[in-house]
């Protein structure tokens, strides 16, 4: 069986794994954030198509025993140590494409050809060689409809997420609004099997195959509508990913931290914020004092107050600008402070802090 099977039971995602796999239930909702968000789709994407373009049966005739090779030959390429979840709905979402359009016959092998044809030449299809004259084009082609269903899924899950989220743009809802009515057509979506297996203790377990990557976005959101979870954009600007949560106020994610990839945002961040609080209090409290040393100077020395003015002026304009890049790490404290020091025409008894 190929493709991910999984079984949903109170909010919660099990999914049927080796032995060997740690990690088997996850939260609702956590699955497709875990899986559309960072490298790991780009690495299996990257690593079926050159098995593809390294197949060595793609000069072959195309018959039903070399599309069982070639079969054969694309899911030993995906074995590989990689995120469990991701790598079996890849498998999967491949072959259904191949066992999909091996059951063709001619005059709809000819339909389908001028159609997806039409979509290279419309849209950027990483494949334009493709058909049924040997292996090697038949693969492309299964690619291009597998590499369909991934960017769909990608979109449909950012602009949903973004949506349910309340953290969405004009473009996120313009992509939600397009979606939703493009994946109305039930052909595009795949459908979900249930499979049931009998456990060692001789209960019977319905499991659902998950073979496309559009169905998990639809099966993960479906699940949420229902449950007690929400979905939330990370607060962290140099984040952002989508994530779930039981608190409609959560702010941060479980995922690494950009700024210390050490640590989950949700630990860092908040952290982070206190720190640069702190340090941003004591550069207000530098700039006071400047403004303070200043104004004394003007009351103290009428006879300059004119230069003292301009001087508070560029301390209006610039201090903020100043704190900024402090507060980037794109100056340091100190020369904030000797930047501060020069605003002055008295050197000595005049200067204080």
């Amino acid at each position: 069986m190929n493709g991910l099977l999984i079984s949903y039971d109170g909010g919660v995602n099990h999914v049927l794994t080796p032995q060997y796999e740690k990690y088997s239930s996850f939260p609702v909702g956590n699955l497709m954030c875990l899986i559309f968000q960072g490298e790991i789709l780009d690495d299996i994407s990257r690593i079926l198509r050159n098995c593809i373009n390294a197949c060595p049966m793609n000069k072959d005739v195309l018959t039903q025993d070399s599309i069982e090779e070639a079969e054969h030959f694309v899911l030993s390429a995906l074995l590989y140590d990689d995120f469990y979840p991701a790598q079996r709905i890849a498998q999967g979402s491949f072959i259904r494409v191949i066992e999909r359009y091996r059951a063709l016959d001619s005059q709809s092998m000819l339909r389908l050809l001028q159609e997806e044809l039409l979509r290279v030449n419309e849209d950027i299809m990483l494949f334009n060689d493709i058909g049924f004259s040997n292996v090697g084009t038949f693969l492309r082609l299964c690619f291009n409809n597998y590499y369909v269903d991934l960017v769909n899924a990608i979109s449909f899950f950012t602009a949903w997420s973004a949506i349910l989220s309340g953290a969405t743009d004009e473009q996120e809802k313009a992509t939600y609004k397009e979606l939703l009515g493009i994946l109305q057509n039930p052909d595009i979506v795949p459908g979900i099997e249930i499979k049931s297996i009998l456990d060692a203790s001789g209960v019977m377990n319905n499991y659902y195959v998950i073979n496309s990557f559009l169905s998990l976005v639809m099966f993960e959101f479906t699940h949420i509508e229902s449950s007690d979870v929400v979905i939330r954009r990370c607060q962290n600007p140099d984040c952002g990913k989508f994530f779930t949560a039981k608190r409609s106020d959560a702010k941060y994610c479980s995922f690494p931290s950009p700024q210390n990839p050490v640590r989950l945002c949700k630990n860092y961040y908040p952290q982070l914020l206190h720190s640069k609080k702190i340090q941003e209090n004591e550069l207000d409290r530098l700039i006071k004092n400047a403004y303070g040393r200043l104004y004394n100077q003007k009351r103290r020395h009428p006879d300059r107050a004119e230069n003292v003015t301009k001087l508070i002026r560029t301390l209006q304009i610039e201090a903020d600008i100043k704190k900024q890049e402090v507060l980037h790490n794109r100056i340091t404290k100190k020369n904030f402070e000797t930047w501060l020091k020069s605003l002055t025409i008295v050197k000595g008894e005049d200067i204080y802090e």
